[in-house]
């Protein structure tokens, strides 16, 4: 499934929003999780769970869409999309990218079941994308999950950098401007001193 296609359910939401979550503008779940609600409540509670993922959310307005579909034979792809408000973008370049259908400003994860039913290639995947979510943790001598955290933590840095670019060339800017109104003062300043200066010598000369 690409991105694209999820992006349909952006502008389509009819749930409400969840008042658990800050700044979760809409959650769906579609594809295979309208018929496997008990699944698709795995993934929300996982995400609920998850606390960088709630600061993130509690930052950015997201939308956030769990999407389930069926692949070759009964293997399934699920997914998750966050659709965040990008800060560090203007409203103009916002408004264009909707119209184009051209905005990259999304988290995704993917995860593969691949059983012998499509019910357990869905648990599978079901599975595999709970841990995606969830934050790092150490599991017998390795580590599991941290996957949206990382994912996340690149794209509010992304975010930070261009705003922090973006506040530099605003006090350059802001800098000449001041640089300029200082330059215009000292020269009237300057001119009124020499026209003193001119007006006392021809007092004096006379």
């Amino acid at each position: 499934m690409q991105v694209a296609n999820v992006g349909l359910y952006q502008n389509n939401y009819s749930q409400k929003s969840n008042p658990n979550f800050t700044s979760i503008k809409s959650i769906k779940c579609e594809g295979l999780y309208k018929k496997y609600p008990d699944l698709a409540n795995d993934l929300v509670d996982a995400f609920r769970n998850n606390p960088k993922a709630m600061d993130f959310c509690k930052k950015y307005d997201v939308d956030i869409v769990f999407y389930a579909v069926k692949q070759m034979h009964d293997s399934v792809e699920s997914s998750v999309h966050i659709f965040f408000d990008n800060i560090s973008k203007s409203k103009f370049r916002k408004f264009f990218e909707k119209l184009v259908g051209g905005s990259d400003d999304n988290v995704t994860l993917h995860a593969w079941g691949n059983k012998y039913s499509l019910a357990h290639s869905l648990e599978d995947s079901t599975a595999d994308l709970v841990d995606a979510i969830s934050p790092e943790r150490k599991v017998l001598d390795g580590y599991r999950g941290g996957l949206l955290d990382s994912h996340l933590a690149s794209a509010e840095e992304r975010m930070e950098k261009i705003l922090e670019q973006k506040a530099k060339k605003q006090m350059a800017v802001e800098s000449k401007i001041a640089e300029a109104k200082n330059a215009k003062s000292k020269l009237e300043s300057d001119t009124s001193k020499l026209q003193d200066s001119i007006n006392d010598l021809i007092d004096n000369g006379q």
